[in-house]
């Protein structure tokens, strides 16, 4: 993924879990009343119930970016939904349903003009192709496990130290502290502070695993392996 810093990289229970994080955190401190987030006609819905639980609690609001017959997103559409309440772009960077391939470092550059953060679900990306989160210079960016061939309730959470050194945490409890009183609580360092609990080490464990499988066929392979072998959503072979 090509991380500035290791403590940028934040171990939930997978995409789902990470997007929730961003949202509820993100939307406590940036989050005000008739603000606006964006997402896309072709988002899973772990990408969408989220925010609207959160728009709801804040009293903001949810913009959807159309997509055209070719399963493309409409990006001049995309342009004229932001605004000065717009808060943060919600997208996937390849969608579930129509196999699109979203031009995520476009979409981040339009934000980015407009000072406006973006979260990336990447579920459907992590396993196909090299991902680069500072050559795409996204804010956040989400994956789950088991999408790549891992185990089961672990997932990762990536996102620029800045945002999450001004984030609160999500969850409280063990592990993620550094000094309690009945009166007041100091949290720990990153990545600590948004990991709540004992840590599923089994399944980051796993997740290695399943990491240098995948890099030792090579994903520029595997990207390649696709594109000669499936065109126009039917395999060729």
């Amino acid at each position: 993924m090509n991380v500035r810093f290791s403590h940028e990289i934040i171990f939930t229970r997978g995409t789902t879990d990470s997007i929730n994080t961003v949202a509820y955190s993100f939307g406590e401190v940036y989050v005000r009343e008739n603000d606006e987030i964006i997402v896309s006609e072709m988002e899973h819905h772990s990408n969408i119930v989220p925010w609207q639980m959160m728009t709801k609690r804040k009293g903001a609001h949810l913009r959807v970016i159309p997509f055209n017959d070719n399963g493309e997103l409409l990006l001049d559409e995309y342009k004229k939904l932001i605004n000065s309440r717009t808060k943060l772009v919600a997208i996937v960077h390849v969608s579930n349903s129509l196999g699109t391939i979203n031009p995520v470092k476009e979409i981040v550059a339009i934000a980015h003009k407009n000072n406006i953060p973006v979260l990336i679900d990447g579920a459907q990306a992590i396993q196909h192709q090299n991902v680069d989160v500072q050559d795409i210079d996204c804010d956040f960016y989400a994956f789950s496990g088991h999408k790549i061939y891992g185990p089961t309730g672990i997932g990762v959470l990536y996102g620029k130290e800045r945002w999450l050194q001004e984030m609160p945490p999500y969850q409280g409890g063990g592990d993620m502290i550094d000094r309690v009183t009945f009166e007041h609580t100091t949290y720990d360092e990153l990545p600590f502070k948004f990991e709540a609990g004992t840590p599923n080490y089994i399944g980051a464990i796993g997740l290695g695993v399943a990491l240098d499988y995948l890099n030792n066929i090579g994903l520029e392979n595997i990207h390649n392996y696709e594109k000669k072998y499936w065109i126009m959503g039917q395999p060729s072979l």
